[in-house]
């Protein structure tokens, strides 16, 4: 599979002080529409394969606020009228942002777009109802041969609650060669997964070349795998295998529970490691930070 071709996102402002400083016109319009057709789907994917919170390209808002389901019709109308798929693709992200059940049919049938791009915003979509209901058709998704589509039911998929059959067939991902795609799997595990699936997640947290994705399967691991998890990050911090084992380790015991992992971890503050030590305050330190609001 091929990674995301690297696009750079626009500023939604400077778009708007283009308008703002000439009279709209055709070709302005052309511009615009051009902008949305070429950077919607990469930033889409860009925004689910990211750590950190890319910046989005935006349209203008057009009706109302996009979490206020009274602006269902208008946004419902507008994908109606446009022909184009980039404006199609932006209008499916705000309904996406509305989380309305009712419109889980409405959406099913964007499926069967012949648009990728319209496919993978409306696969997005679903993924934000987090409706059990959605699993069925996104699993036919997840084996399309086209890796933005498979990516997208990959994030969907992640959001639709725990199952462990799901779990299991997201886990054969974490085996594919595209770092992207092993990225939003072990994401998705954070979501699907339970307890019983800590060996394997372990197992492959140990042959997993990507730091990155080292870091999002142990804080997946932790958070699913409750005492089973934690017991084996702290035995991996004991037997200090790399310093590679010991970030993932800390990072999967700063994922988990924190009526677990307190009790677990503070009496090795009382060890004669220093290096255990340090690496039991980060752990604390990291708990302490995710339970602020």
């Amino acid at each position: 599979m091929t990674g995301v071709p690297a696009q750079a996102a626009e500023p939604a402002s400077a778009a708007r002080g283009a308008a703002a400083s000439v009279p709209a016109s055709t070709v302005e319009a052309d511009d615009i529409l051009k902008i949305l057709q070429q950077h919607a789907l990469p930033d889409l994917i860009r925004t689910m394969t990211e750590k950190k919170n890319a910046r989005r390209l935006r349209v203008l808002r057009m009706v109302g606020d996009e979490s206020d389901s009274r602006a269902r019709p208008y946004l419902l109308q507008a994908y109606r009228d446009t022909p184009s798929d980039g404006v199609r693709c932006k209008l499916l992200e705000s309904i996406g942002r509305l989380h309305d059940p009712t419109l889980l049919g409405w959406l099913l049938e964007r499926l069967k777009d012949p648009s990728v791009q319209i496919q993978c915003f409306a696969i997005w979509a679903l993924g934000e109802l987090k409706d059990p209901r959605t699993k069925g058709p996104l699993l036919k998704k997840l084996w399309s041969p086209d890796s933005f589509v498979q990516m997208t039911a990959i994030d969907a998929l992640g959001k639709t609650g725990r199952d462990a059959d799901l779990a299991a067939v997201l886990e054969v991902f974490l085996k594919d060669d595209d770092a992207q795609i092993r990225f939003l799997a072990a994401r998705a595990l954070k979501g699907t997964a339970g307890p019983d699936a800590v060996p394997e997640l372990i197992r492959h947290l140990t042959q997993e070349p990507s730091l990155e994705v080292q870091e999002t399967l142990a804080e997946a691991t932790g958070h699913v795998g409750g005492s089973i998890a934690a017991g084996r990050f702290i035995e991996l911090l004991k037997n200090f295998p790399s310093q590679d084992t010991e970030h993932w380790a800390e990072a999967g015991l700063a994922a988990g529970p924190r009526e677990i992992v307190i009790p677990a971890v503070t009496p090795l503050l009382k060890t004669g490691n220093f290096r255990l030590r340090m690496s039991v305050s980060r752990v604390l330190a990291e708990l302490e930070r995710n339970n602020q609001p």
